[in-house]
C-alpha cells in the first residue's frame, strides 16, 4: 500500500513538472496580459514611461461618447450580422454544390475557394485594390472598354456609401474559404443511405439540401456563426490595409480604433478599454449563441 502511494506521488510530481511550462506560458501570454489590460483600462497612461494615473471608468465614458468608437462599434455589429446572413448561406450553397454535383472540377474549385484563406492579408488587400481601384482597377478598366462611364466613375473605396460594402465583398472572398471546406467535410460524412432514401422519396437537388442536409448542418453552422461573429468583433487587418477606416469613419472598426488610440495617439488607457470591450463582447456573443442553440445530437 505504501509502495503504491509512493508511485502515485511520484507520478503526480512527474505530471506537475511537465505541466508547469504550459501553465507558465498561459499565465505569461494569456492571463497576465488580460489582467494588465483591465488594469490599464482604468488608468490614464501614455505607455511612454510616465506614471499611470487611476481614473476609474473615465476611459469607458469617454469612449462611448466618441464618434470614432461609436462608428467602429456599429460597423463590427453590422459586419457580424451580414457575415452570418450573407457569408454563411453563401458558403453552404457552394459547399453543397461542390459535394452534391461532384465532378472533375470539384478538387480544383475547392483549392481556388480556399486559396484566399491562406493568403496573407496584405496580398488579399492588394488584390482587392487591384480589382476596385478607381483609377486603373479591373472593374474601372473594363467599364471604360465597354463604354459604361457611370460604372467607370464609381469610387469604390472613396465613396462613404460604398466603402463598407466594397471592403465586405473583398472580405467575403477572403473569409468564406474555410467555411466552404469545413461544410464540405461535414456534408461528405452524411451516410449514403440517407441520400438514397431521400432520392427514393423524390427529394433531390436543392430540395435535398433544404430538407435533409441543412438540418444536419445546424451544429457546424452554429460553430461557424460563432467564429464569424467573434472574428467580426476583432476585425482589423483587411479594413485597415484597404481604407485605414475611411473615408471618414465609414469602414472604421474597433480594432482600427484600438490601434489608433494606442499606437498613434499614445492613449494606452483608452486602447486598453477598447480591448476590454472587444473581449467582453466576444464572450457575450459566444455564450449567447451556444446558450440559445442545442448541441448536436440533443432533442
Amino acid at each position: 500500500m505504501t509502495a503504491s502511494r509512493s508511485r502515485d506521488r511520484r507520478r503526480n510530481w512527474f505530471v506537475a513538472l511537465f505541466l508547469l511550462p504550459a501553465l507558465a506560458f498561459l499565465f505569461l501570454f494569456l492571463y497576465y496580459p488580460i489582467e494588465e489590460t483591465f488594469r490599464l483600462s482604468l488608468m490614464k497612461s501614455t505607455g511612454l514611461g510616465a506614471e499611470d494615473v487611476f481614473i476609474g471608468l473615465d476611459n469607458y465614458v469617454k469612449l462611448f461618447t466618441n464618434d470614432e468608437f461609436q462608428a467602429g462599434l456599429a460597423h463590427v455589429f453590422g459586419w457580424a450580422f451580414w457575415s452570418v446572413v450573407i457569408q454563411l448561406p453563401f458558403s453552404f450553397a457552394i459547399a453543397f454544390s461542390l459535394t452534391f454535383y461532384k465532378n472533375k472540377l470539384t478538387g480544383p474549385l475547392k483549392a481556388v475557394y480556399y486559396l484566399a484563406n491562406i493568403l496573407p492579408s496584405a496580398i488579399t488587400a492588394l488584390l482587392g485594390k487591384f480589382i476596385f481601384a478607381s483609377n486603373n482597377g479591373i472593374i474601372t478598366s473594363l467599364a471604360h472598354l465597354m463604354g459604361l462611364e457611370g460604372l467607370a466613375n464609381v469610387d469604390w473605396f472613396g465613396d462613404p456609401n460604398l466603402a463598407f460594402w466594397t471592403v465586405f465583398i473583398v472580405a467575403t472572398w477572403t473569409y468564406t474559404g474555410f467555411p466552404i471546406v469545413f461544410l464540405m467535410a461535414r456534408i461528405e460524412q452524411i451516410a449514403p443511405e440517407i441520400r438514397e432514401a431521400a432520392e427514393l422519396d423524390g427529394v433531390t437537388g436543392w430540395s435535398y439540401a433544404w430538407k435533409i442536409v441543412l438540418p444536419l448542418m445546424t451544429y457546424p453552422l452554429q460553430i461557424l456563426g460563432v467564429l464569424a461573429t467573434v472574428g467580426s468583433l476583432k476585425l482589423f487587418d483587411l479594413p485597415y490595409m484597404l481604407t485605414t477606416g475611411g473615408p471618414g469613419y465609414s469602414t472604421m472598426t474597433l480594432g482600427i480604433t484600438l490601434y489608433r488610440k494606442g499606437f498613434i495617439d499614445w492613449q494606452y488607457g483608452k486602447a486598453a478599454a477598447i480591448g476590454v470591450v472587444i473581449l467582453v463582447l466576444c464572450l457575450i456573443f459566444t455564450v449567447a449563441q451556444f446558450a440559445f442553440q442545442k448541441k448536436e445530437g440533443e432533442e
